[in-house]
């Protein structure tokens, strides 16, 4: 008897082993590669908080020396560049060897989502195939990247699954399964600042969609998806409120807009006519707001480069201001302007889907000096690993994820493009709610931010996976009959076990008629 069958164990105590192996499946790989858990720069301001806590420690590392210019101190805001959700998250493993456990808790979290868009998406519930599919995507796409690194950036593609989910199961969903849904969304958004405007987009596009053919979707999408994102809103205003005394969702957005702006060359622009009459701040320095550096593209050189305009003045509260008055004015004056570099951005950045080529970069002091405060054998385990060394296998492991997309782009052409009216509606919108969340990732991040290969490789996983579903639900001919080919509410054939309509209120239920088929004659 399999080990799958055995009448001793749950279905339910099956499903939760299984989503934990494959979240093994998902985590592990680079985990164990690298010796270590893979860090970005921005680990720190993440990981750091959640190390202070629980070790009652004193000043954060990477808080900045008091300012003595004459402009004001800086925000003592600890959330002013990074949401809190992430650092809640990382609470339990901020402590000694806890910190191992962050990919693996990320790789089965991920599972979970995995398995539940797999669901809706009318996959065969069969544990070995979900674990199959686990593993190709911890071995070679990109979700292991992200899953392995101390970084917010793995839940942006499980927010695009959650919002599958609800447009094609929330009548479905139990009430606990829609308080996790919900609950899971509002921590992706007040996670990354980023989730919020891609899950915007998704409500309006989707919106759009449910307006022409299924109104009904409606419900969904206000339940499901809206529901989070307010609830995320008012989160993130308080926790800005109580900490800085600002009822904002994020008091560095503007200097972000800015230097988004500035690299792009309209805020330039405008900087070199209101000089003339204003005195902002960065008019003494506009002869070097068009400076990069190696590594440094010019609106990163003003946010993070020692010689940049905001390390100059800090995160003080008139910079801040006149940042955000700077980019309303240059954006009301030069509107088409800035929208054809925000198109192009998003455009470039479609396009850009390589592992970040900072992972072999040396590691920074701030990064250095957090793990320098764990336990002597963690601080070791780190410096030991490949990323700091600057061995890790970048070059093998984008090789490895170009060889996984070519192949979705190819499964999703063959079994997909080339038979469209014949794949089930519910894989069809996974393949639609994928390629808005794809376009939206580029739009959001290119758009508001600078074209990094790491903002588009934290969802392009998303490919190879609806290629995986699209085949995992294939079918080799239709069920019926040749020349019987009933239609259902969605548009499918009938033989290709489709659901009612999508948002008729009938959900589907796996599961088997139970009783005398007398009774059922009768009753019918």
């Amino acid at each position: 008897m399999r080990f799958w069958n055995a009448s001793w164990i749950s279905p339910a105590l099956i499903n939760v082993l299984t989503i934990i192996l494959a979240g093994v499946l998902i985590g592990a790989p680079l985990l164990v590669l690298n010796g270590f858990p893979l860090t970005f720069d921005d680990t720190p301001g993440y990981l750091e908080p959640a190390f202070n806590i629980l070790h009652r420690a004193a000043q954060p590392a990477w808080t900045a020396p008091p300012d003595l210019s004459p402009h004001g101190l800086p925000s003592s805001n600890i959330f002013f560049l990074r949401p809190f959700g992430y650092m809640l998250f990382l609470l339990p493993f901020a402590g000694g060897w806890g910190v191992w456990l962050i990919p693996l808790a990320q790789g089965i979290l991920a599972a979970a989502v995995l398995r539940a868009a797999l669901t809706a998406a009318g996959a065969p519930e069969r544990p070995g195939l979900f674990l199959g599919i686990a593993a190709v995507l911890g071995l070679t796409t990109s979700l292991s990247l992200h899953a392995a690194t101390i970084m917010p950036d793995f839940l942006t593609g499980l927010a695009i699954l959650l919002v599958y989910v609800v447009v094609v199961r929330w009548p479905a969903l139990t009430a606990v399964q829609r308080l996790l849904t919900v609950a899971a969304l509002t921590g992706t958004i007040v996670s990354h600042l980023s989730h919020l405007a891609i899950l915007g987009g998704m409500i309006v596009l989707l919106g759009l969609w449910a307006l022409w053919y299924d109104r009904a979707m409606l419900r969904s999408l206000a339940w499901g998806v809206l529901l989070p994102m307010v609830l995320a809103a008012g989160l993130l205003t308080g926790s800005n409120l109580l900490t800085a005394g600002r009822p904002v969702l994020s008091e560095s957005s503007p200097v972000f807009l800015l230097a988004r702006l500035i690299g792009d060359g309209p805020a330039r622009d405008y900087l070199a006519e209101a000089c003339r009459s204003r005195d902002y701040l960065l008019c003494g320095s506009l002869d070097s707001l068009d400076r990069s550096a190696p590594g440094y593209v010019t609106s990163d050189y003003f946010l993070w480069h020692p010689d940049g305009a905001r390390r100059r003045f800090g995160d003080q509260p008139r910079f801040v201001a006149e940042a955000a008055e700077i980019a309303h004015n240059t954006i009301a004056s030069r509107p088409a302007t800035v929208a054809t570099h925000g198109l192009a951005n998003a455009a470039g950045q479609f396009v850009e889907f390589q592992p970040d080529d900072t992972l072999n970069d040396p590691v920074k002091p701030l990064t250095r000096r957090l793990f320098s405060r764990f336990p002597a054998p963690v601080y070791a385990a780190f410096d030991r690993s490949l990323q700091t060394q600057q061995r890790f296998p970048r070059d093998g492991l984008a090789l490895v994820q170009d060889l996984s997309l070519s192949l979705g782009v190819l499964g999703l052409a063959a079994l997909g493009l080339g038979r469209w009216r014949r794949v089930d509606g519910r894989v069809r919108m996974l393949i639609l709610v994928i390629g808005m969340g794809l376009t939206l990732n580029a739009v959001v991040t290119g758009g508001l931010s600078a074209v990094h290969d790491r903002y588009q490789n934290r969802v392009i996983w998303l490919v190879p996976f609806a290629a995986l579903v699209l085949l995992a639900t294939a079918r080799s001919r239709d069920l019926l009959p040749a020349g019987r080919t009933g239609r259902t509410g969605s548009g499918q054939p009938t033989g290709w076990n489709t659901p009612p309509g999508m948002g008729t209120g009938t959900p589907v239920v796996v599961g088997r008629l139970s009783g005398s088929p007398s009774l059922l004659r009768t009753a019918r």
